[in-house]
């Protein structure tokens, strides 16, 4: 999973809430796992470039290419006010996108490297022997665990601009008073489903943390 330590700055400068805006794309598709390589540190015309070729590559947000094209030429231009809100709301049709778009097959390398089979096991509720058959494509994974994945890739995009890898795991296991005084662990429960009351308010918690850039460095 590509680290983002995106500075606050871009190339051309952009209003805040539309580099707020791009740097979110840039973490869901690293949570994802869509996202490889090197650290991406800055929102220029080569970072945007690769982060358009990656979700090609993967068949999804086709039109990022086009949503993005004003700030993929060589030398871009800075935008107006209108320009910028155009942007932005393209760029949130991308980010619908990727919120729509699971991907085991990128995400299952990605959700091992942050939490790990053991745990990554006990919150998909599969043995870890089933966790390994599906990453590695022995065996299809079911479309429940395919669910909840991309569930926990979505809530770790959220949570990356406050924690690194250990805070996160961390964050799932801490009592919250926003959850009652239990941890998201706890909360989610046997047999928790993405689209019932326990994810949606664990998600809504996670959600409250995005609201920065990032890294600003």
């Amino acid at each position: 999973m590509t680290e983002i330590r995106i500075a606050a700055e871009s190339d051309p400068p952009a209003p805040q809430s539309l580099a707020h805006k791009l740097a979110g794309l840039f973490t869901r598709s690293a949570a994802m796992g869509l996202l490889t390589g090197p650290a991406i540190t800055r929102l220029d015309a080569a970072s945007l470039g690769r982060l358009v070729r990656s979700l090609q590559r993967h068949g999804i947000a086709s039109t990022a290419g086009i949503a993005l094209a004003p700030l993929l030429r060589d030398e871009p231009r800075p935008l107006d006010a209108a320009a910028a809100r155009a942007l932005e709301q393209r760029i949130d049709q991308v980010a619908e996108a990727l919120e729509a778009s699971a991907a085991p097959a990128a995400e299952w390398p990605a959700m091992r490297k942050v939490f790990g089979d053991e745990l990554l096991a006990e919150l998909l509720e599969v043995s870890t022997s089933s966790l390994k058959r599906y990453a590695t494509g022995e065996r299809s994974t079911p479309a429940s665990v395919v669910a909840r994945l991309h569930w926990l890739a979505m809530l770790v995009a959220d949570l990356a601009g406050a924690y690194n890898d250990f805070g996160i795991r961390r964050w799932f296991e801490r009592p919250r008073a926003q959850l009652g005084g239990v941890s998201p662990r706890a909360l989610l429960g046997r047999r928790w489903q993405v689209d019932g009351e326990p994810a949606r308010r664990v998600r809504a918690l996670a959600g409250a943390l995005s609201g920065a850039l990032p890294l600003a460095v």
